[in-house]
Order: structure tokens, then C-alpha cells, then sequence
């Protein structure tokens, strides 16, 4: 996942930051989390305590504790971030393609 660039720069406790690093989510994090938003009709519907868990859950800098530090501004470009990297995920995840029949969508012939 790519670093968040945040507004400006934080200090919590002795550590500084403008920058919170995520590292990317794998199998064992969407199958213990789940997914961070639903469509229903056409309409996003966010799931923000999905989200936080995979900010808790990712963090690589800084401490998950710092982030309470954070102002409105970038504790929602840190939700966006989120959400945008699994709606990225999914719509660029290649196509599944169907064993059971040809290119065009016919049934393969059998020849035995």
C-alpha cells in the first residue's frame, strides 16, 4: 500500500511524523477483517470499523497509538486511503476465467 502524505506534521510522545506507512493486507487480514465497504443499489456503503481495523492492523509507521494525534482532515484521508486501496483492488484484479468452456463461450469438445 502506498505511504499517506498527511496535511502537516505530528508529534505524539517523543516521535514525529507526516507520513503514515501501511503495509499491504494479505489473505489472513481480509479473511479475519472483511471487507471495508458493500455496494447496495449503486451506492458505496463504508464499513468504518472495518476500516480502522485494517489501520490498526497495517501500520508499519508510526505507532498505532499515535494516530490519535491526528486532526479531522487526515484521519478521514486515512479512511479514503483505505477504501480507495481495496476498491483499487478489486476493479483491477484480473478476470476470472471459466474452465469449463471456450473463449466464446461454448463447451469444450471432448475428444476421448
Amino acid at each position: 500500500m502506498k505511504d499517506l502524505p498527511l496535511s502537516k506534521t505530528y508529534t505524539a510522545g517523543s516521535e514525529s511524523f507526516a507520513v503514515i506507512k501501511l503495509r499491504d493486507p494479505g489473505y489472513a487480514d481480509y479473511r479475519q477483517i472483511g471487507p471495508v465497504y458493500e455496494v447496495q443499489r449503486g451506492i458505496v456503503i463504508r464499513d468504518r470499523e472495518a476500516v480502522f481495523t485494517y489501520v490498526d492492523r497495517l501500520i508499519t509507521s508510526p505507532a498505532a497509538g499515535a494516530l490519535a494525534v491526528l486532526d479531522l482532515t487526515d484521519t478521514l484521508a486515512l479512511e479514503d486511503h483505505i477504501l480507495a486501496f481495496f476498491i483499487n483492488a478489486r476493479t483491477s484484479a484480473p478476470a476470472s476465467t471459466n474452465s469449463s468452456s471456450g473463449s466464446d463461450g461454448t463447451p469444450p469438445i471432448s475428444t476421448g
